[in-house]
């Protein structure tokens, strides 16, 4: 069975949210028609720490940092979805992938997923994507454009750390839509606009969710049930310059902290990200 392609997800997920949208807004009764649509393209470089872990019993796992790994750098795209159903209120689909790889020389053995790596050269690739889906909702405005947003939503992600080396390849994968189930967790979210001169604005947001150690409904002959926590929480602040009545442009800070842990008879799984990173994004209305 083929993998889900990144894009196409992201692409199908936007597209099952938009089309229902679009017709309940060209079909209702009220009396205004709204269809304002936004779609905003952001990368971002940042600085990673973090923690890999992966430990298939009776096999040791190592505790592995982003660093020992050759992880120095991370990039990231995200690209969103939105529909605006009221001058208030609007739902917005985005998807995010990230990109964490590195080259490293190790001087001892790493016990990775049940199989040894002896000293010696070792690649990872550690990225992971992550699909989102929330509500917004206008709280406060003002004539000037500044207001306060208030989110809440669902989000999914997806970890499958790779390590190469010696001729060997292991993989664990923490969660795929297709070959296995698994938790979307809730997510709550505040943006404030601060106009700071006319076409200019200083945005900040915050959001953040989790989930505690929750039967994941993933069950394995050998492992028996996984049980997973979560937790996600993202800082952003940046300007943001109108160009055009349709076209913004912004450019900040953010920072990201993913966590994943899963536990089961056998496994224990973690992986543990926090970065901070420069971003630059654009955003088109009409």
């Amino acid at each position: 069975m083929p993998r889900l392609n990144v894009p196409c997800a992201g692409f199908a997920l936007a597209l099952t949210l938009t089309i229902p949208l679009t017709c309940w807004a060209q079909t209702g009764s009220g009396s205004v028609e709204v269809e304002r649509w936004e779609f905003t393209l952001d990368g971002r470089v940042g600085v990673p720490t973090g923690t890999l872990r992966v430990m298939d019993r009776p096999t040791p796992g190592t505790t592995l940092h982003l660093r020992d790994l050759g992880i120095h750098v991370s990039e990231a795209l995200e690209g969103s979805g939105t529909f605006h159903l009221t001058a208030h209120d609007a739902v917005r689909a985005t998807a995010l992938y990230y990109f964490l790889r590195g080259s490293s020389t190790q001087d001892r053995s790493v016990f990775y997923n049940g199989e040894e790596f002896v000293p010696g050269s070792l690649t990872t690739n550690a990225d992971f994507y992550r699909l989102s889906l929330d509500y917004e909702r206008r709280l406060l405005s003002r004539p000037s454009g500044e207001q306060f947003i208030g989110t809440a939503g669902l989000t999914y992600v997806h970890v499958n750390p790779t390590l190469t080396g010696q001729g060997k390849r292991n993989s664990e994968d923490f969660g795929n839509i297709v070959y296995r189930q698994q938790i979307p967790v809730p997510i709550l979210g505040l943006r404030w606009d601060h106009v700071l001169i006319p076409n200019m604005l200083l945005r900040t947001s915050l959001s953040g969710g989790g989930l505690p150690s929750v039967n994941s409904g993933r069950t394995e002959d050998k492992s028996g049930t996984l049980y997973l926590d979560q937790a996600h929480a993202d800082l952003g602040i940046g300007i943001a310059y109108l160009v055009s009545p349709r076209v913004q442009v912004e450019a900040g800070y953010h920072f990201t902290y993913f966590r994943q842990h899963e536990t089961s008879r056998e496994d224990i799984n973690l992986f543990e990200l926090i970065d901070n990173a420069v971003r630059l994004g654009v955003t088109i209305r009409f």
